[in-house]
């Protein structure tokens, strides 16, 4: 499955797929760390999750610096093309709402400890 590599020019953030024939603009950086709500984002794992040999934490806390993982997940065609729906404009959140909607994909893939899809 083709996938959307993360590319980061002058502090623009670009998804780019196809030999750099497909590039989508997310945003800045910086406002996408802003969109997340800063530069680390924290997992908590319940008891359960705890149990699991590859999670490295004593107290079921994970953080996650936001900047690195932004820069270097890879994103499904699909998930891309939902990005596509939203445009660079401002009005709403005060920043680019496609660049919100990445932030916001982001946290759920976090939240599900990686997993794009569920």
């Amino acid at each position: 499955m083709q996938r959307y590599e993360p590319e980061c020019v002058d502090g623009v953030l670009y998804l780019v797929a196809d030999g750099d024939k497909d590039r989508l603009e997310v945003g800045t950086i910086d406002d996408v760390v802003d969109a997340v709500g800063g530069e680390t984002y924290v997992i908590e794992y319940d008891e359960r999750q705890r149990t699991q040999p590859w999670l490295d934490t004593d107290e079921g806390v994970l953080e996650v610096d936001v900047r690195e993982t932004a820069t270097s997940l890879n994103h499904t065609p699909e998930t891309v093309s939902d990005l596509r729906e939203h445009d660079m404009s401002t009005e709403q959140y005060g920043l680019p709402a496609r660049t919100v909607e990445f932030a916001d994909r982001l946290v759920d893939i976090l939240e599900r400890q990686g997993r794009e899809e569920e």
